[in-house]
């Protein structure tokens, strides 16, 4: 049985976005069953769990026979390779795939989450003010690439729903969230179609079903 790890609870901005929907997301396209092991910041910060996530972020994926993956990125691309879905059948639009696949995560995803660290995460309101200019002409100007890009295409690659579609409408809920992907409308309105299928909503509910059973205390920030 394969088990993923994930938060119990997270701040509202933060639910409907935590990374293990990625993984939840693809587990539900290839249909492959799992279950949920639930962390609080002290099981986050062990040293069993960071044997497993150097890091100590979520998800993890765990199955028996196999090291634990870590990483949206690999664990995402390593079940759609395994399953043999959610990849062009064709050698050279699989290879396409990987391009767009990996853009989505170094190309698109670092300019979103640096205007994401300055509007959430930034505390002194006249740094924040100094800096949001460029971190948002860079993030705009990376939608705007991605957005010519995608130009009437329904898909990315091989007029078909992929691995990078998933991927790649993952990282733009950064953008939603930072109200900016509206000024975008091509890009909106494939995030939508990307978003319209089942095991997509089905992972969203269940990652927010956790978070709806439990609150800030079950976290046991600052714990001993």
């Amino acid at each position: 049985m394969i088990t993923i790890t994930a938060f119990k609870w997270v701040p509202p901005f933060a639910q409907g976005q935590v990374r293990d929907h990625r993984v939840r997301w693809v587990l539900n396209e290839v249909g492959w069953p799992y279950q949920v092991r639930l962390l609080d910041a002290m099981d986050q910060k062990s040293a069993s769990y960071r044997a497993k996530q150097p890091f100590g972020q979520v998800p993890i994926l765990e199955e028996d026979g196999r090291p634990p993956l870590f990483e949206t990125g690999a664990i995402v691309l390593d079940v759609a390779t395994r399953a043999d879905k959610l990849l062009p059948s064709d050698p050279d639009q699989r290879s396409l795939m990987h391009s767009w696949y990996f853009a989505a995560l170094n190309s698109v995803e670092p300019f979103l989450m640096n205007l994401a660290l300055v509007e959430f995460f930034t505390k002194d309101e006249e740094d924040k003010v100094k800096r949001r200019p460029s971190v948002l002409e860079m993030a705009e100007k990376r939608l705007s690439e991605l957005q010519r890009s995608l130009g009437e295409r329904d898909w990315l690659v091989a007029d078909e729903f992929t691995a990078a579609d998933l991927m790649t409408s993952s990282v733009l809920k950064i953008a939603k969230s930072l109200d900016i992907l509206g000024g975008f409308p091509a890009l909106a309105t494939y995030q939508e179609r990307c978003f319209d299928r089942d095991a997509y909503r089905k992972a969203i509910a269940d990652q927010c079903a956790v978070f709806a059973e439990h609150s800030i205390t079950d976290m046991r920030y600052g714990s001993a």
